[in-house]
């Protein structure tokens, strides 16, 4: 039996991953170009000490529900660990 390595995202060296992947599931799911670069920030979760992704949603994400719940769901979805380096680099590399 195989064993597969499981890469885990690091939120500060892999942020330019993170980015792409967020910019190309918007891309796919609304059919928006736009740079999310800004709308979140990496911190220390003062409870867990984990690194953990958090929302610094500008006036523009506010205003489109659709892109703001879109948004919330990949943040919660990194920050739960519930996607991998390399399930992100696979959907990159499969535009």
């Amino acid at each position: 039996m195989d064993q597969t390595k499981i890469e885990i995202l690091d939120l500060i060296n892999d942020k330019y991953l993170i980015d792409e992947y967020f910019n190309l599931k918007v891309k796919r799911e609304l059919n928006m170009d736009i740079d999310l670069s800004s709308e979140y920030v990496t911190a220390h979760n003062i409870v867990s000490k984990k690194l953990i992704l958090v929302q610094t949603f500008s006036h523009a994400i506010m205003e489109n529900p659709q892109l703001y719940l879109l948004l919330r769901s990949l943040i919660h979805t990194i920050n739960s660990s519930e996607v991998t380096k390399s399930q992100l680099l696979s959907a990159l590399k499969n535009k």
